[in-house]
């Protein structure tokens, strides 16, 4: 083992008062039960703070389009272990859906070689796909890192062959080619901790760690200060990083995640941290939590059905799963699909990070590349009606599709995501038009005006199979 190399944390005075929140009720194959309305969740009256909206403008905000990668130990076994776990929807909860002991997953770990891993052809391959940002998993819930760590040596570097740091190997290769780079890092829940608290009544201390005492009293804070709070120290000091995305905050409190909001703004200022270090990602948002984060991560696979107050992220997945899965239910979504939930997350605003999971021998999902590159094209063509963009400037999203913005809203698109059997779309709200165009080719689209009551006549049929866009440039700005 490594010996601890814990830099002194010094407490405030008194003990950390433990006004955790409940942990999350048990759902069906890991998925989030369904939360309240998004109404029920945003009160139409937050506001962002100063602080947090001036990192977002930095580039978040004109993102829209992230690469999430859910990649550790658990992609060895995609989906299942010796005939168990493989009905359970995420495969990077194998540990738990499959009832594995500490030791039986430190054995899969001991064997972890993802010998074709290659940063570059990773980033290379996002870059060419449109995406702007990359968040990978430094640590998920299984507690192993795919990070060099003086704290715990259960990690890529000193607990299997690869001998090779991941984290530090894809954040310079992002950078070189331009793009954004953060980590996931699962900081209140980690099976290899009996300390850690967990979110699920499946993840059974007797089951993980049945070594353990009866009378032994599980201490978050401790788990805290002994591993999670240090990794994450470690995280932000030695590696270049613009995102830190927390996840599954059960027990956390304020007092709690401070620690957390503080040791990344010691390091890093403009790093951006995400909701989930204290909200879950259904939760409803509580205003005195606001200055611990800079913007929301809604819940997994979600897509938001209104314009929301504050500036959202969408976890999303390609498929299923977030953790590379072939063995028990799993399907991938359709490129329509995805391009029509990006489409409308962007509109609603907010930005689709949307996951891939590469393979245990380290390369990338051919079906996820697959799907990435479709959409690529689409950006390629359509981008401005996304990069750069702002919400819907009207009170509702139309039955065909939906709206984004330019910054001065003096251009509004049009995405037309399904094609209307009446052969014309009609608005209510924009100002005087000035011109239509089609994104795709250029060509004019004809459109009469009669008050703020848009119509344009349409082709008979689409004219891109997924999102035909039409530009249309407005006399006077909009606004939201």
């Amino acid at each position: 083992m490594k010996k601890l190399n814990l830099i002194l944390i010094i407490l405030v005075a008194g003990t950390l008062h433990l006004q955790a929140k409940p942990a999350e009720e048990e759902a069906p194959d890991f998925m989030p039960k369904k939360g309240t309305s998004f109404e029920e969740r945003f009160d139409d009256r937050l506001q962002q703070t100063p602080d947090s909206l001036a990192r977002q403008e930095l580039w978040f905000r004109d993102a829209k389009f992230g690469a999430f990668i859910h990649f550790g130990v658990y992609s060895t076994l995609e989906g299942e272990y010796k005939g168990r776990g493989n009905g359970f929807r995420y495969s990077e909860w194998i540990q738990i859906s499959a009832q594995m002991s500490a030791n039986e997953y430190h054995e899969v770990a001991a064997t972890f070689n993802p010998v074709d891993f290659d940063a570059d052809a990773w980033a290379k391959t996002f870059k060419d796909c449109g995406i702007q940002y990359v968040v990978i998993t430094s640590k998920h819930h299984d507690g192993f890192a795919l990070f060099d760590s003086a704290v715990s040596d259960y990690n890529i570097v000193d607990y299997t062959p690869f001998k090779r740091d991941i984290i530090k190997e894809l954040s310079e290769a992002c950078h070189k080619q331009g793009l954004m780079f953060g980590v996931y890092y699962s900081h209140a829940q980690d099976w290899d901790e009996p300390d850690a608290p967990y979110l699920n009544k499946r993840c059974k201390r007797e089951v993980i760690h049945p070594d353990l005492p009866d009378d032994f009293e599980p201490d978050m804070d401790r788990y805290i200060m002994n591993k999670s709070l240090p990794q994450v120290e470690e995280l932000v000091k030695n590696y270049d990083l613009d995102l830190i995305w927390f996840d599954t905050p059960v027990d956390m409190n304020m007092e709690r995640a401070q620690l957390f909001s503080d040791m990344v703004r010691k390091y890093r200022p403009n790093c951006l941290i995400n909701s989930r270090l204290i909200h879950r990602g259904k939760g409803v948002i509580v205003p005195e939590y606001l200055p611990l984060y800079d913007y929301v991560s809604i819940g997994d696979k979600e897509v938001p059905t209104r314009k929301l107050p504050l500036y959202v992220e969408s976890p999303d997945s390609v498929s299923s799963s977030f953790g590379y899965k072939t063995k028990g239910k799993h399907y991938y979504h359709t490129p329509k699909e995805m391009i029509e939930r990006f489409v409308h997350t962007v509109c609603a605003g907010g930005n689709a990070l949307i996951n891939n999971g590469p393979m245990g021998n380290g390369q990338l999902d051919p079906e996820a590349v697959r799907i990435y590159g479709i959409m690529g094209e689409w950006l390629n063509v359509n981008g401005e009606s996304i990069y750069g963009t702002v919400r819907n400037p009207l009170d509702e999203r139309p039955e065909w599709g939906d709206l984004s913005a330019s910054k001065d809203g003096k251009t509004v698109y049009l995405h037309i995501l399904e094609w209307p059997e009446s052969g014309n779309v009609v608005l209510e709200g924009l100002p005087t038009v000035t011109a239509a165009t089609y994104l795709v080719n250029g060509e004019v689209a004809e459109f009469v005006q009669a008050g703020d009551v848009l119509e344009i006549n349409l082709p008979a049929e689409p004219l891109n199979e997924y999102d035909t866009v039409v530009k249309v440039n407005v006399a006077n700005s909009i606004g939201e």
